[in-house]
Order: structure tokens, then C-alpha cells, then sequence
């Protein structure tokens, strides 16, 4: 099977569990495009040209979308919190954003 077959059931069984959302749609375009290149049956050298960005920087993306047992735990970590500092910020304040002058 390849990269980009895996990657994308993988995105796919993220949208089914609520884990990605239509927000998610850009980072995982360029994950798949990541996925494409790993495929080439040239790399890492692809066009005369030694890749050793592609790899590092699809585990990175995959970690950040929760598609790696690590990306996971942090998201599962952050849900449990109460969500990042901002979200904390507006549970004291009672869900009010700053007001704007106007």
C-alpha cells in the first residue's frame, strides 16, 4: 500500500471519529500532497535534487492533526484541559471576547 492510500483512510477515519473538521481541509490537502511526494519512486532524490525536508515534515503534519498515536494523546490532553490558554481565559471571563469600540 502506498503512502498516500494510507494517509488518506487515515484522514478519512478522522473525519468519521469528529477528529478533523472542514477546518482542517488545508492541512490535510498539503498532507496529502507531502504523501504524493513520498511516493515518487525517485525519492529522496527527485529532479537531481536530495529531499530531506518531505519525511520530517509529513510525520510533523501528521502529529499536529492527531494522525499519529502522540497527536492523539496531546488532543485527547487538551480536551480533557478545557482547550488552550485562551479558552480557559474566556471560561472565567463567562464566554464574553473583548468588546470593540464602535
Amino acid at each position: 500500500m502506498d503512502v498516500w492510500t494510507t494517509t488518506n483512510e487515515a484522514i478519512q477515519a478522522g473525519k468519521r471519529a469528529g477528529q478533523l473538521t472542514d477546518m482542517d481541509e488545508g492541512a490535510c490537502s498539503v498532507l496529502l500532497q507531502l504523501a504524493e511526494r513520498l511516493d515518487d519512486p525517485d525519492f529522496p532524490v527527485i529532479d537531481g535534487k536530495f529531499d530531506n525536508v518531505t519525511q520530517a515534515l509529513y510525520f510533523k503534519a501528521c502529529e499536529q492533526l492527531g494522525l499519529t498515536p502522540a497527536g492523539r494523546s496531546r488532543l485527547a490532553e487538551k480536551k480533557e484541559s478545557g482547550g488552550g490558554k485562551l479558552a480557559q481565559l474566556r471560561a472565567v471571563q463567562g464566554g464574553q471576547g473583548r468588546k470593540r469600540a464602535g
